[in-house]
């Protein structure tokens, strides 16, 4: 387990020393590498499995970035194309069938990725994968609770107590 951390620490170190402009930000970079600690530890990868799923990882968070961004910018569109008078059918029905397309294939993402693990993994990691998504996306759930709940907890205190 130390010796994958360390292979792991000396990756994100060179990754963080050779900046390229395709480089995600700081913080993707700490997010990405804590969610391969967990999914190390919790499928007890070699480091040669751990360098593969790290690959899948990176590729699957890289997919979806774009799929959002292309999202965003068709989601944009929409609008646009919806508040013109009269509206252009024709356009809009490309703009939706387009706007389908890449939330379908956000939607699949995790499908792709688990397949792509597939390969590499024993069948008892895969199903420990599974289970480690799921508990993943809960964890996540939570804090976006927690995160959305702060500012209102903190205005409905009383000023003595905000701190």
């Amino acid at each position: 387990m130390r010796r994958t951390i360390l292979v792991l620490s000396c990756l994100l170190a060179c990754a963080t020393l050779a900046p390229a402009a395709d480089t995600p930000p700081p913080s993707r970079d700490r997010a990405r590498t804590f969610l391969m600690l967990r999914v190390v530890d919790a499928l007890n990868l070699s480091d040669e499995k751990a360098l593969q799923m790290r690959d899948i990882l990176r590729r699957a968070d890289d997919r979806r970035l774009e799929l959002t961004k292309k999202r965003d910018a068709l989601d944009a569109k929409l609008r646009s194309g919806i508040a013109q008078t009269p509206v252009d059918a024709m356009a809009l029905t490309a703009l939706v069938t387009d706007a389908h397309a890449v939330q379908r294939e956000l939607a699949d993402l995790p499908e792709h990725t688990f397949g792509e693990a597939q390969k590499i993994l024993t069948v008892e990691q895969q199903a420990k994968f599974l289970l480690f998504r799921r508990d993943m996306q809960g964890e996540v759930r939570q804090a976006l609770r927690r995160r959305a709940a702060t500012p209102a907890t903190l205005a409905a205190q009383p000023a003595h107590h905000a701190k």
